[in-house]
């Protein structure tokens, strides 16, 4: 049985196909939306986590305390299936980070 993902939980996953611009191949993701969302159907909210060098206002670079190093690309939310993508854990950001990713976020719907 697959692990449910919960929200602040870094996996990884295969997002190919994607096409254009769009994040993707085998690569560590961030789970952005709320456990309601995983533990009643078989998607998450996820935001990619990526080597880039770029500073945008909707990019954020991991602690170096976690195993999982980068930059969480927010302004490239997707939803997958956990499932369909076989995404496996790796280790959880501490409620802190996941706040400030959340609030950033959420600016990303505001006017």
């Amino acid at each position: 049985m697959v692990r449910v993902p919960q929200q602040g939980d870094i996996v990884w996953a295969n997002l190919n196909p994607k096409k254009g611009h769009e994040q993707q191949g085998f690569r560590p993701l961030i789970v952005l939306s709320n456990d309601l969302v995983s533990q009643h159907t078989n998607v998450v909210i996820v935001a990619p986590i990526s080597t880039t060098k770029r500073r945008l206002p909707f990019y954020v670079e991991l602690p170096k305390d976690y195993e999982t190093q980068g930059t969480v690309l927010l302004d490239q939310l997707v939803t997958i299936d956990y499932t369909v993508r076989h995404a496996e854990y790796k280790e959880t950001v501490s409620s802190e980070f996941l706040e400030q990713l959340l609030d950033i976020s959420r600016r990303i719907f505001s006017k």
